[in-house]
């Protein structure tokens, strides 16, 4: 139809519908096992619209939009297709391998491209298997190209390997690199015995083992070989779920013979699903772990698993364990899957020794059995040291009702010791506000400054107003700065104005300047405005300048014109750390002329998570000049994840470098975080800052998305419809939604 001149014709076959509402022409290419040639048509009448724009603006921009509509409701319907039904369709001859892997391209998401290609990979014609590879060298992540590789390396001929091995080769992350080098190794096992590290060679077996059955028996053998018993577990546990019946022995050998039972119990546990025949010896082995700590750890690993027989039988060696501790963590562990032996449990639970132990295993049953919770209160009184009794009381006390949290109460307070004697008060009393003048009474007492900090911290957000100038009294009489500066700091949203003043007064008085700074910090949000004064002159008079300007910082959101005051004190901080901490609590109210210094010493930041922090907090302050030169320190962070955050952030002020932000999210391979970026990034537009060609690359980089995700980003799109197509092109692109809503649901 091209050839022949036929363009509107093109348009009018991917308008027409069945009798079902569908689109005619998918449905006659999908029946036909062709639907990658309705793929290719959509993308050329979409370069045919392009062409078509001075003709007709308006038609030119609703045909756009709605063949990126189609577009990414194939994406949308390739990613809804789930790997293994697909490769079902193509088994059963529904689907022509052809067909699967046209869905596999048109998966935007990297992850779902490679997990797509494993599945498909057996069923893929020797003439189709040159375009899967291509595919795979698409996948935007590396680690998920080289998991695509991975997937098709058992199936590759001859003469595609050198291929599969450059696109392997190519990949920058080592550790990506090594499970795509499988092609080669494939052609000669034996190398995987000879890869030193001994990760890496558990990493290539675990990859190899899905998909060469055939050499199943050499790789348990190499991972038997593997020294390391960290390494040598990781190996067993992955291979498990791909051993055949007649291995699994084998490998629960390999398991036994590891010396280090930590190490054993957990290869035991990788390998209980996938071994319900043998879970009788697992739980032997269990019970044969000499270190009581790991045992009871094998039996809660394998308690999911375990038959209501055997279950019963993990309780008898739960009930051997001699170790009080031990025990009791073991039944606790067990007590979600014993419903029919709770009351064994129970028995066993009161028969050990230890109160506080007695008292833990029976807070752990409590969930389960509510009833006990009388008889627990009574073991938690009877435990003699004073810290596990503190200890057991507060661990109760989620689950007292009312009359068992007062008689709770009265065991804390004849706790001798002061710490746990306010411990215990102030965990109880958070449930019980009628106890909290009593707990704060105990909290004054207390010796320990630190302790006593903690103690009014965590009794603070429970007090009552009458109660808070006497918690006021208490911090002022902690004589450690330090303990007295976090005092204040835990009361200060809770204190009214009046005694606001007197716990500036408080701060005052600190002689460490860097706790008066953060006793500043602390108070300042909440400080009425007639004290700010005040405040200020405190922090002026600290002399060392990280404090100062960290003080100074901690008003600045209160006293906007002390802001040239602690630029000036920031840039005078000789340690870099401490100068680029103060910077960056200053970024909301930098003036430009330090935002270049900031942005440099944003590039400097060696952690990329914190980098792109750092960039998220100066870019709305940053100067069109600045702007591209932190994308380009955007760009340079490596972790995907970061580097969205970073771009989300610069997104909406980039309207001069708009097209080298464009280019970094289309290289994002995950669909979710590219349509972050890319709304972010639509949310910017205005028609002063797009021309032509540029909306041609913005609706190809929305074409990659899922109909949803693009369909989020239309909002922002209106205006540029507008501008280039008028009311006429938005109408049709209304139309547009509707009807491929319609043929795609």
């Amino acid at each position: 139809m091209e050839k022949a001149g036929q363009i509107a014709q093109i348009h009018l076959l991917l308008r027409e519908k069945t009798a079902e509402g569908h689109n005619g022409w998918y449905s006659q290419c999908e029946r036909e096992g062709k639907t990658a040639v309705f793929i290719k048509d959509v993308s050329r009448a979409w370069q045919l619209a392009e062409g078509h724009f001075i003709e007709n603006k308006s038609e030119s921009m609703g045909l756009q939009v709605r063949y990126a509509l189609i577009t990414t409701s194939l994406n949308s319907l390739a990613g809804n297709i789930k790997p293994e039904l697909m490769a079902a369709l193509i088994k059963h001859e529904i689907w022509t391998p052809a067909q699967g892997l046209a869905y596999v391209r048109q998966n935007q998401d990297s992850e779902k491209q490679a997990e797509g290609l494993r599945a498909i990979s057996p069923y893929l014609t020797s003439t189709l298997l040159p375009e899967a590879l291509e595919i795979a060298r698409g996948v935007g992540d590396e680690y998920y190209r080289a998991e695509a590789l991975t997937g098709l390396a058992p199936y590759l001929p001859e003469s595609l390997l050198p291929k599969a091995l450059e696109i392997a080769r190519a990949i920058e992350d080592e550790s990506s690199r090594a499970k795509g080098l499988t092609p080669q190794m494939r052609r000669d096992l034996n190398q995987l015995a000879q890869i030193r590290n001994e990760d890496d060679r558990a990493r290539a077996l675990t990859r190899l083992a899905p998909h060469l059955p055939e050499v199943l028996p050499e790789t348990l053998e190499i991972a038997r070989a593997i020294e390391d018993e960290d390494d040598r577990v990781r190996a067993l546990t992955a291979l498990a779920p791909h051993l055949p019946v007649s291995l699994l022995p084998e490998a629960l050998a390999v398991a036994r013979a590891i010396g280090n039972e930590y190490h054993r119990a957990r290869a035991l546990t990788g390998l209980a699903p996938y071994l319900p025949e043998v879970l009788p010896e697992a739980l032997e082995i269990a019970r044969a772990i000499r270190d009581e700590s790991r045992r009871a750890e094998a039996l809660t690993g394998l308690a999911p698993y375990l038959p209501e027989n055997l279950l019963r039988e993990a309780l008898e060696v739960a009930r051997g364990i001699g170790d009080e501790y031990d025990r009791a963590e073991a039944l606790t562990g067990l007590a979600p899957y014993l419903p029919e032996v709770l009351s064994e449990a129970l028995e066993i639970a009161r028969g050990i020794g230890s109160e506080y132990y007695r008292a833990r295993a029976l807070t752990g049953l409590a969930p389960y059995l509510p009833e006990v919770l009388p008889e627990a209160l009574e073991i938690a009184r009877a435990i003699r040291d004073e810290s596990r009794r503190a200890e057991a009381l507060t661990g109760l006390a989620p689950y007292l009702p009312e009359n068992l949290l007062r008689e709770a109460f009265e065991i804390a307070r004849g706790i001798g010791d002061e710490y746990n004697r306010a411990k215990a008060l102030t965990g109880l009393a958070s449930h019980l506000p009628s106890l909290l003048p009593e707990a704060l009474e105990i909290a004054r007492g207390i010796l320990s400054y630190r302790y006593r900090a903690e103690a009014l911290r965590e009794l603070a957000p429970h007090l009552p107003e009458s109660l808070l100038p006497e918690a006021l009294e208490v911090a002022r009489a902690i004589g450690n700065e330090y303990h007295r500066a976090e005092a204040l700091t835990g009361l200060a949203p809770y204190l009214s104005e009046a005694l606001l003043s007197e716990a500036l007064e408080v701060a005052r008085g600190i002689g460490s300047e860097y706790k008066r700074a953060e006793a500043l910090t602390g108070l300042a949000p909440h400080l009425p405005v007639s004290l700010l004064p005040e405040a200020l002159k405190i922090a002026r008079g600290i002399e060392d300048q990280f404090f100062r300007a960290l003080a100074l910082t901690g008003l600045a959101p209160r006293l906007p014109q002390v802001l040239l005051e602690a630029l000036a004190v920031a840039r005078g901080i000789g340690d870099e750390d401490n100068r680029a901490l103060a910077l960056t609590d200053l970024a909301p109210h930098l003036p430009e002329i330090l935002l270049p210094e900031a942005l440099e010493v944003a590039r400097g930041i060696r952690d990329e998570s914190d980098r792109a922090t750092a960039l998220t907090w100066l870019a709305p302050y940053l100067p069109e000049s600045l702007l591209p030169k932190a994308l380009a320190v955007a760009r340079d962070i490596w972790s995907e994840s970061s580097r969205v955050e970073a771009l989300i952030g610069l997104a909406p002020h980039l309207p001069q470098v708009l097209p080298e932000a464009l280019e970094a999210a289309r290289g994002i391979g995950g669909e979710s975080d590219r349509a972050k970026v890319l709304k972010a990034l639509t949310a910017t537009l205005t028609p002063a800052n797009v021309d032509l060609s540029f909306w041609q690359d913005i609706l190809h980089a929305l074409g990659t998305l899922t109909r949803l995700h693009f369909l989020e980003t239309i909002p922002n799109l209106v205006p540029l419809i507008l501008h280039f197509g008028g009311v006429v092109a938005l109408r049709e692109v209304y139309q547009s939604i509707r009807d491929v809503s319609r043929w795609w649901k």
